[in-house]
């Protein structure tokens, strides 16, 4: 696939989240300037909702149009299709190395912390 198509994914689905992480706030400042304003349009789809999508659309669009932002997403784009990424198994075993070795790290440290209390027990008795 194309490097273009994923960056503009990127972007559609940016725009999706903001509209998730929009609606609810213009859902809160209507309420807070008065109830009434949040009127259901068509069934569940409320004013907050249309105003949220549509902030969500500008804001995405007005990123798309800025040749910087557009450009270094290609760029970074263009850099982690040349990446080298790991195979599901290397990702599992090192996984796998990860968590045993923080159970191991926090088992030394919690005998640590228990000898330590001990002995700070003893002193202060």
């Amino acid at each position: 696939m194309n490097v273009k198509r994923y960056v503009n994914i990127g972007f559609v689905l940016s725009g999706l989240i903001l509209w998730v992480v929009f609606a609810p706030f213009f859902a809160w400042a209507f309420g807070l300037i008065s109830p009434r304003i949040d009127v259901a349009l068509l069934g569940q789809l409320h004013l907050s909702n249309v105003v949220g999508l549509v902030a969500a659309v500008g804001l995405v669009a007005f990123l798309f149009i800025r040749e910087e932002i557009y450009g270094g997403a290609i760029e970074i784009a263009n850099e982690l299709s040349k990446v080298t990424w790991p195979k599901w198994d290397e990702t599992r075993t090192a996984t796998t190395v990860v968590i045993v070795t923080t159970i191991i790290v926090a088992l030394i440290l919690g005998l640590f912390d228990l000898v330590w209390s001990e002995v700070t027990g003893l002193i202060y008795r």
